[in-house]
This record gives C-alpha cells, structure tokens and sequence, in this order.
C-alpha cells in the first residue's frame, strides 16, 4: 500500500544545504514531524541555527506565531544516520548536490531502507527524474519536486511526472504541497528544465543571439525588459545574478545527450562561449555581461531600451510555452502561473501572447527565425504549430 495525503505524518529531507534546510523548515512549520539528514555534522549543525534563525524572521514578520515556530522545532531532528532519518518516512525528499550521479546513488540506498509504501520525491532544477526512478525498485513512487529559492519564501514548487509515475502519485505530492502553504504546478513529462527554467532559456538565449550578432547592446534590452515590460531583471542581468553563463556552458554536452522528449539539441550561444573562456561568470566572477569590481549590480540606464521592441524577446517565449501545451507538459495556466511565482514575471507568457494577439507573435517568430538561417536554431525558432493554428483561427489560450 502506498501513502497518500491523508496518511504522511512524517517527513525526511536528505541533504542539509540551502535548499535542503528550507524544505525541512517548511515541513516542520505545517505540522511534519521533519528528520534532516547528512553526511556532514558540521553542514546539519549550520542547518539548525539557519532554520531557528528563519523562525524568528517568520515571528518578526507576523507570518508565524511563537507558538508555531516553538513547536516546528520540535518536530525536527538532524542526524547522519540515513536508516534513522528514513526508517519511518512517509515522504522522503533528497535535496542533495544538483548532480545525476550522485542523486542516483542517493536513490538507490534510499530504495533500500525507507519503508516499502513511502514516496520519494526529489528536488532539482532539471535533471533527469525518469533515471532517478528506474534505479530503484518502486519507480511509480518517485515523483520530482522542484522548489525555488528560498523555499520558506517562494511560493511555487514544481510536481514533475515520469512516465512510471500515476496521476494518484502526482495528485499526493501536490496535496502536500498544498497543505505546505504553497502552489503546486504539474509537470506531466519529464523534460529537461521543465516548465518555469525552460522559459527562462529563451529569455536568456534569445537576446545573447542579438548582441551578437551585434543588432542591440546589452543595455538596451536590459533596460527594456526591466523598466518597460516589468521584469524583476533583464536577461543579462539576470544571467549574471545566477551565474547562468557558467551552467548553460558546464552543462552544455548533458543537454545535448539527453534523451528525455523535448530535449535541446542547439548549442548556445557563441558569446556565452566568448565569456566562459575569460573567466566572465558574472557577479561571483567580478565580470560576466557586466563589470562589477567597482560596483554590486550594473548601471542599466532606464531609457535605454525606449526603442527596442521587446517582442523580439517575448516571442520565442511564447513559442516555447506553447510548444509545452502542444506537446501535453503543462496546462496553460500552470505555465503561466508558474512564470509569475517562479520568474516573478510580470505576467504569464500566454497571457502575454493573447494581450498582443497571436498574428503577431508568429508574425516576430517568422522574422526571429529568418535571423537563424545560417544556425541550428532555425528549426527551434519557428513557430510552432499550435500557434500557427490558433493565429490562423483567430483563437486566444484563454
């Protein structure tokens, strides 16, 4: 018999580094007698004292009574032994080094000691969920959960679906985000990024392929984005703020030899190459798109992008939502709710492409695209066919 919303009583959370810590924090919080578990003593002991001092930020703030926070303390406990961290587990969530191997293994001796019945769930950003199942002997009871940072304050988290994972699974991860105090998004298939960092792809790679092709300066589109269209950050900003010049590098061969559906199979872009080989990371570099030895964040003048038309930048997102909704990934309010509560967006990239209607959204794709006719991203960068059908029909996604 496997657990379901109304039987998980207990939580074990394996890994106690920032993600980890976070997601024990929560659980414990929502009434989860919660069990922390690493290798590392040190590591476990700097996760109780950053957990107690998130309580009491939680108290300032009016979003938790004393009360509360005293008696999610005493739900947690912290221990290297993995077999008394998941001996009597409902749910299990690795939060452990975003690395495949690694994971794998992870599974393998969770497979072996947690009890038969109990779920087990991890946290990633886009690694390969289905291979983290088949390592196991229950693949039908692992499901992936994709929390954003900080997880006490973010309020989305992503349910990711294998091909051996049933709607009743999906259906309890969900409900125990829910009952976490978070919105919960499905991810129907495991493709690489799932859904909010496949959008953030576009918003990154798409403008890098204009300034290097020398059509628009970095400022420019930063400041359109951020100051006329209402993004939190600009594309390279934020590429810097993440360090997303190294990982879209370092990882550049994984996504290429990955073979879950919708996978990559483009390079990126030259001029994230031209960065990584100088050592321009971004902000922990000193030096990525922008300088920042003398300075925290980048000077983005706010009328610089007053002439660039952002369409150039919103379309091929839109495209790649829509080609999730073709494909059966993801509903269309998902996709966009997940844009606002994981990317803060400003709106959802559907909703966007209905506000400007889908004519033209197609109408920018064909002439992004005719941009890409000496790349391998041509054929990425077509409209796909949803939206041409529903250009053609006058049709609108909601």
């Amino acid at each position: 018999m496997v657990v379901d919303s109304d039987t998980i009583e207990t939580v074990a959370v394996i890994g106690s580094g920032q993600m980890g810590r976070g997601i024990a924090a929560v659980a414990a919080l929502s009434g989860y007698e919660t069990t922390v578990n690493d290798i590392d003593e040190e590591q476990l002991a700097a996760a109780r004292e950053e957990i107690e001092w998130s309580y009491e930020k939680t108290v300032e703030s009016g979003n938790a009574t004393q009360a509360e926070v005293d008696g999610a303390i005493d739900r947690l406990e912290f221990t290297t032994d993995l077999v008394e961290a998941v001996g009597d587990a409902d749910f299990v969530t690795e939060a452990a080094v975003e690395q495949q191997s690694v994971k794998e293994e992870i599974f393998e001796d969770l497979d072996d000691v947690a009890p038969p019945e109990a779920l087990l769930a991890t946290n990633t950003s886009g690694l390969n969920i289905t291979r983290l199942a088949e390592v196991t002997d229950r693949p039908s009871q692992v499901v992936g959960t994709h929390w954003f940072n900080p997880p006490m304050l973010m309020d989305l988290v992503e349910i990711i679906m294998t091909e051996h994972t049933p709607d009743a699974v999906g259906d309890t991860a969900e409900a125990l985000i829910e009952s976490f105090d978070k919105t919960p998004i499905r991810c129907k298939i495991d493709i690489p990024s799932f859904i909010v960092n496949r959008l953030m792809r576009p918003y990154g790679e798409g403008p890098a392929w204009m300034v290097y092709r020398g059509e628009y300066a970095i400022e420019e589109i930063d400041s359109a984005m951020k100051f006329k269209e209402g993004f939190p950050m600009g594309p390279f900003e934020l590429a810097d703020f993440t360090g997303g010049i190294q990982v879209r590098i370092e990882g550049e061969q994984d996504h290429l030899e990955d073979d879950r559906p919708m996978s990559y199979d483009t390079e990126v872009c030259p001029i994230l190459h031209q960065l990584y080989e100088k050592d321009r990371y971004g902000r922990k570099a000193d030096a990525g798109y922008y300088d920042y030895d003398e300075r925290d964040e980048p000077q983005i003048p706010v009328d610089a992008g007053q002439g660039f038309d952002t369409l150039f930048v919103w379309a091929p997102i839109v495209n790649e939502a829509a080609k999730m909704v073709q494909n059966d990934v993801a509903s269309v309010d998902d996709i966009d709710t997940g844009a606002r509560l994981g990317g803060n967006w400003p709106v959802g990239p559907l909703e966007k492409a209905d506000q400007v209607g889908l004519d033209g959204i197609v109408a920018k794709l064909t002439e992004v695209a005719s941009r890409h006719e000496d790349t391998n991203k041509l054929a990425e960068t077509l409209p796909c066919d949803l939206l041409v059908e529903k250009a053609k029909n006058g049709e609108t996604f909601y």
